[in-house]
């Protein structure tokens, strides 16, 4: 094979593989009765979205109880327009479409209230320069986006310069949003922001939480891109 020749359909060659709708309904629903049983937020706190196909997305609703929704409460959003089509999607949607739009390799974002990690935020404390290597080695870093009105566009316009460059950031006073290239990326990469930022505060209240130095955590970052954990800031 001619290494030099162009791939006859880049898209299909690197588009991930989607679940049928009805079992990613109901991946997602399990999502959120995760996080609610892990007490990432009150019953109508966090949304999560998935990247269905290059026309539609599928998300939480607004207002319903996360704990015990059902795949059928799941709302088809148009990526073009930000309609729901059988339903009201999530307050944040604006956010959601700001950042798939941005970020193509996305095809998921959970976002959550997650008490230590907004706790943090609330006391001025930052987890862009992590306490552990685990986190740095994970997610490269933790920026915190400052506060804006919920549910409004200016937070899609703070969010989406973060977005562009991390996989999870921090919302000031609202919670965290990590983004994965599928589902369970994305869930996973929301348990590392909480469980960091409960180090953290621990560490605060017994005494402090140094940060690692810059360069353990440039070392740090770059095994974890050269193992493929961790994408590279200059990556397209």
């Amino acid at each position: 094979m001619d290494a030099t020749r162009p791939l006859s359909n880049p898209r299909l060659c690197y588009r991930p593989l989607v679940p049928f709708e009805p079992t990613l309904r109901k991946q997602i629903c399990q999502a959120a009765a995760h996080l609610y049983d892990r007490g990432h937020g009150a019953p109508g706190d966090g949304n999560i979205s998935v990247r269905l196909s290059e026309r539609y997305l599928l998300t939480t609703p607004t207002g319903e109880h996360k704990g015990q929704l059902e795949p059928t409460q799941l709302v088809k959003v148009r990526f073009a327009t930000g309609e729901g089509v059988d339903g009201s999607p999530s307050s944040e949607l604006r956010m959601h479409l700001a950042i798939y739009r941005g970020r193509p390799d996305i095809r998921a974002i959970v976002h959550a209230h997650s008490p230590h990690t907004v706790g943090l935020t609330v006391s001025g404390h930052s987890l862009e320069a992590p306490v552990v290597p685990e986190a740095i080695q994970a997610l490269g870093g933790i920026p915190t986006v400052p506060y804006a009105s919920p549910t409004t566009e200016a937070v899609a316009n703070a969010v989406l310069p973060y977005a562009l460059t991390y996989n999870a950031f921090v919302l000031e006073r609202h919670g965290p949003v990590t983004l994965g290239a599928s589902l369970p990326e994305a869930m996973a990469r929301l348990e590392v922001v909480e469980h960091t930022a409960q180090i953290t505060a621990i560490g605060l209240a017994t005494g402090g939480a140094e940060p690692i130095g810059e360069s353990e955590a440039s070392r740090l970052r770059q095994l974890a891109m050269d193992a493929g954990l961790l994408r590279s800031p200059d990556a397209p």
